[in-house]
């Protein structure tokens, strides 16, 4: 199995890119948000897996080895393949989706191209028992929402209309520093989803 590859990226294409590693060249497909931030011609080291079928041998490559770990979890789910795991993860990045997981937001998922309601139900069914909600942390390893205040605003934006997968992305992004009182986390959050 080819876990990882470190190399120079040779040629970035709409969705993969090659590796130059040792003299020989890796076709790796991608997700769009890692595609974004990766350049021609400069060093990578991407998280692979590798899908072997009949006909091919073919690589899937992440940045992050928590987007890898949610792909396999994807793969694992009857009706979800490679193709549509990494339209998924173009679309949500992997906190987003393990927000959506636990709220049952499954129209945040079916937003990916090619994933319908009823995939999207059954990959919520499927990994909700493997998402808790408490271990969730972002990619930037930001704050866990927790408890107390946030609890509080996340239940009013939900009141309001928004997911729950929308009330706390909005809520990690606020720092709370002064703003002690659950109505002035709630004025921020208002404003700052708009423009989510």
């Amino acid at each position: 199995m080819i876990t990882y590859i470190k190399g120079i990226v040779a040629e970035k294409n709409i969705d993969n890119i090659i590796v130059e590693c040792a003299g020989l060249g890796y076709e790796v497909f991608v997700c769009g948000r890692d595609l974004e931030n990766i350049s021609k011609g400069k060093d990578i080291f991407i998280h692979t897996y590798l899908k072997i079928s009949e006909d091919a041998h073919t690589l899937y490559g992440f940045l992050d080895r928590a987007d890898l770990n949610m792909f396999k979890k994807l793969i694992g789910i009857s009706g979800v393949g490679p193709k549509a795991a990494l339209s998924i993860m173009s679309t949500l990045s992997t906190f987003d989706l393990k927000m959506a997981i636990v709220s049952d937001d499954h129209k945040a998922i079916s937003a990916a191209q090619g994933i319908g309601p009823k995939i999207a139900k059954r990959i919520i069914l499927d990994l909700k028992e493997k998402v808790d909600i408490e271990s969730i942390t972002s990619i930037e390893n930001e704050k866990p929402v927790n408890g107390g205040v946030q609890s509080e605003v996340a239940e009013a934006l939900v009141s309001l209309g928004y997911s729950s997968s929308e009330a706390y992305k909005v809520l990690r992004s606020i720092e709370i520093g002064d703003l002690d009182t659950t109505e002035d986390i709630l004025k921020i959050a208002l404003k700052k989803i708009a423009i989510f």
